[in-house]
């Protein structure tokens, strides 16, 4: 009939608007621009909405997955696990039988002997000192330094960088409050900060006019002593340690212990004939504006009032101020250092090969023997520090084993706690908590296990006669108890063993 009809059309049209309202309550959002009077943009962004959770609201991925989500993920890195603690048994049995042979095999090099092309192919230990004849250069600002094994620059530009900070603070059972501000700072970045993708449309950057980020360069002709070449990635060696030599005993070994920063003196060492370069500080700036002959700098010597420098005119026509006048956004400053060769020389193990260094293996091509340490060490010092590292490599990784596996049989055991989760009348979320506890518990010891048989079965692959010895003490300790009590017996209970063996016997 009409009216119902009417009436049907009345309550779709209220259902639509009730729709309408939780859709625009759950997205309004109120916005509020906060400045601090120095600028034109302002630098805090609020904004602030309603989310709507509807109750017992799970995620997605707890929806697809299910109580046994993680079961597939927990078997996946178990194996991963024990493939893991497989590998590091056999590599670390590996490298011990490659150090053992390297130290029967080592030839002690004369540091002012010419080249001996006999010793092609062999492991050799050298202990002198490394040059360059050309040194480096940075093609991009002309910087020449003829006695640096490596140099690193880097350029940074002064940007907008804009800080995201969300909060959420649950209003009723359906709606949360998100409040998220967005703050704008000034900072020296060592990458460009797309500016497209702020909220607030006031703070632009730039694209600079150098590539931003760091730049190393090694040299490629340095040579020991004798003559003998070194590759780039031999003299890295020097500058970037590797992590694990900090678990060496030498002292010597330091990260960064032979970087230092290239100091410019007052410009002569660049040239640029543009009134918008700076050098101050040992820093190269570059301003997106030229500055006025007279500048306005914080002068550190004077207080943090503001002083009035005058530019002394250079040769160069470089700008040389003890202080960076205030940067602005879009500058752009470059800074240097470099790796020299160490005072106290090198120390270096690796084979010699047709007037050069390189890597040495004994017949495994995996494992290798190529390294150079700073100061002068002998052969089996420098074997000795090889060794140690092996040991803690092989340590951390069976850890790291143990850990992905207790956690791969915590997640394949983490669908007991959720089935119970499901128990009703409130009983689940009782039982959840202590199935997380015990499962924990089983994950934990069984975790031990399998890392223990795995290794024991490594060792029967790798170490075949450890293996063996190891079973016999182990195989010893709960056997010889027995076999004692049964041969140490005092005469009497023998007589009694007697008496029932016979009484079995007549029955």
């Amino acid at each position: 009939t009409p009216m119902m009809l009417h009436s049907s059309i009345l309550m779709i049209l209220l259902i639509l608007s009730c729709c309408c309202i939780d859709v625009v309550r759950s997205q309004q959002q109120l916005g509020v621009a906060i400045g601090n009077g120095n600028n034109a943009a302002a630098d805090v962004v609020r904004r602030e909405y309603y989310e709507y959770n509807p109750p017992g609201a799970q995620r997605y991925w707890q929806r697809q997955a299910g109580p046994f989500g993680g079961v597939i993920p927990g078997i996946v890195l178990t194996i991963a696990a024990s493939a893991l603690q497989w590998y590091n048994e056999g590599r670390a049995v590996r490298n011990a039988k490659m150090l053992a042979n390297a130290k029967q095999q080592v030839v002690e090099l004369d540091p002012a002997a010419p080249i001996d092309p006999e010793n092609d192919g062999r492991l050799i230990h050298f202990s002198g000192d490394v040059m360059t004849e050309g040194g480096l250069v940075d093609p991009e600002h002309g910087l020449v330094r003829p006695h640096a094994l490596q140099l690193t620059s880097m350029t940074e530009a002064y940007q907008w960088k804009e800080q995201r900070i969300e909060s959420k603070r649950r209003v009723s059972e359906t709606e949360t409050k998100v409040v998220v501000e967005y703050r704008y700072n000034k900072e020296w970045t060592r990458r460009h900060i797309e500016s497209n993708g702020f909220q607030s449309t006031g703070h632009y950057n730039p694209y600079p006019r150098y590539r931003l980020g760091q730049t190393t360069m090694t040299v490629e002709d340095a040579r020991i002593s004798n003559g003998l070449r070194l590759r780039p990635d031999l003299v890295n060696q020097i500058c970037n340690p590797p992590f694990t030599v900090a678990i060496s005993q030498n002292p010597s070994l330091k990260k960064n212990q032979y970087k230092s920063p290239v100091v410019l003196g007052t410009g002569e060492d660049l040239s640029y004939n543009d009134d918008a370069v700076i050098l101050s500080s040992n820093k190269l700036y570059f301003s997106e504006r030229k500055r006025p002959p007279e500048l306005v700098a914080l002068d550190l010597d004077y207080g943090s009032q503001p002083q009035i420098i005058k530019i002394p005119p250079a040769k160069n026509h470089m700008h040389v101020v003890r202080s960076m006048p205030r940067p602005e956004v879009g500058d752009v400053r470059v800074s240097w250092s470099e790796v020299t060769a160490p005072s106290d020389g090198v120390s270096i193990l690796a084979q010699q090969q047709d007037g050069e260094l390189v890597p040495w293996s004994h017949g495994d091509k995996g494992h290798n023997i190529y390294s150079m340490f700073p100061g002068s060490l002998n052969a089996e010092s420098m074997i000795s520090e090889l060794v140690g590292k092996n040991k803690f490599v092989t340590r951390l990784l069976r850890f790291g084993g143990w850990v992905g596996s207790f956690i791969g049989l915590n997640l394949v055991l983490s669908c007991i706690p959720a089935l119970l989760k499901m128990v009703p009348f409130g009983i689940g979320n009782v039982l959840e908590p202590l199935a997380h506890i015990a499962t924990s518990g089983i994950a934990l010891g069984a975790s031990f296990g399998l890392s223990g048989a795995v290794i024991s079965a490594a060792w029967l692959r790798f170490r075949p006669l450890l293996a063996a010895g190891l079973a016999a003490v182990s195989g010893a300790g709960f056997l010889g108890p027995l076999y004692y009590a049964r041969w140490k017996r005092s005469p009497e209970v023998k007589e009694m063993d007697a008496k029932l063996h016979a009484h079995e016997h007549e029955g």
